[in-house]
Order: structure tokens, then C-alpha cells, then sequence
């Protein structure tokens, strides 16, 4: 039965790096404002209710500070570090996707310009786009993606984009607890 379910892919695109420390490449951290992005998409990723079941990131300390303040409960959805995820091309993501166990319907993919812009491109569109919505994949960003119902041969414009978030577009939760001492004060008076 469950051969024939639909897969989601959510494709997250590491948060802003910080750029202060001369680090090799795959030594960067992510930036204040980095951390403070990718913690709005955990909130963002919870609220929606699309937390991921199967979780593969990049080795480049920048995607898996990303991974981390996610907070996905690690306890659902195991999260395998790939060394192929840094950096990787089309050709190598498209790969990757065909090697994960079919029983995952909603995987995370944490990596890098330009192979997931590549990617997101390449799922949506037959042919090349100039102009499409994930031309642009910026830092912290989120492509979802519905797939049919098997992780391999995908083909060009086999996904369906459900919907594509950027940091701006995930404003941050306010809490009721914030307003809570205030309230307790005026039911004192």
C-alpha cells in the first residue's frame, strides 16, 4: 500500500554563514542572524506540521548548526551525515535521493548553492527556468516538494513545488508567555 503514497522533500539550504574567522570552507559556523533564521523554521516546520521522518545533511559545520536549531526530534526522524551532500551537484543530489529507503515519505535535505537551487530547479521544470521561484535559493530557505511515489529515477519536472520559504517570510513567534507577568500583575490590582 504504501508504494504508492506521494513523497515529500523539503530541500533547506544551510542559514547565513558567518564570514568574521578565516576558517576552511566546511568550518564556517552560521551567523547570529543565521541562527536566529534557521530557529523561525524550526517554529515555522512545527507549526505546519512538516517535520521531516528521514533527515540528510552536508558535513559543513554551517549545515549541521542549521540541523541543530531545526530541532527536530532526532528520537522520529534519524538524521544521517553525508559527506556527498558538501557541495554536491545535481547529478550527485538526484543520486542520493534514489539511495534513500523507500519506507521515508517526508525526507530533509540540509546543503549548498548551487546544487540544491539546481535541484529544486531541475524537480519543478522540464527545461531549464530563468525566471522560476527557486532560481534564487538563498541561506535558510526552504523548497517542499510533493514527488511521485518512489525516491528514484526521478525525472525532470517530476516534483510539484507546494511551496518555497525564505527567512523574510517566517516571522518570528511570539510566545504568550511573554505577556504573562503583565497579566498576572493586573489580576493582582
Amino acid at each position: 500500500m504504501s508504494e504508492h503514497r506521494l513523497r515529500e522533500l523539503l530541500l533547506v539550504r544551510h542559514a547565513k554563514s558567518d564570514w568574521k574567522e578565516d576558517l576552511d570552507d566546511k568550518e564556517r559556523p552560521i551567523s547570529e542572524k543565521g541562527k536566529k533564521a534557521a530557529s523561525r523554521l524550526g517554529h515555522w516546520l512545527q507549526e505546519n506540521n512538516l517535520m521531516p521522518s528521514y533527515a540528510l545533511v552536508s558535513p559543513a559545520q554551517r549545515a549541521q548548526q542549521t540541523f541543530k536549531r531545526l530541532k527536530v526530534d532526532k528520537d522520529i526522524c534519524p538524521q544521517i551525515t553525508l559527506d556527498q551532500l558538501y557541495l554536491a551537484t545535481l547529478d550527485e543530489l538526484i543520486e542520493v535521493l534514489a539511495e534513500i529507503p523507500k519506507h521515508y515519505e517526508r525526507v530533509m535535505i540540509i546543503g549548498h548553492n548551487p546544487g540544491l537551487e539546481e535541484l529544486a530547479q531541475f524537480l519543478e521544470y522540464e527545461s531549464h527556468c530563468e525566471d522560476c521561484e527557486t532560481r534564487l535559493f538563498p541561506t535558510g530557505s526552504l523548497a517542499h516538494f510533493i514527488l511521485p511515489n518512489s525516491w528514484k529515477n526521478l525525472n525532470a519536472g517530476a516534483g510539484k513545488l507546494v511551496q518555497f520559504i525564505r527567512p523574510k517570510d517566517v516571522k518570528p513567534s511570539h510566545h504568550k508567555h511573554h505577556h504573562k507577568p503583565q497579566e498576572e500583575k493586573e489580576n493582582l490590582v
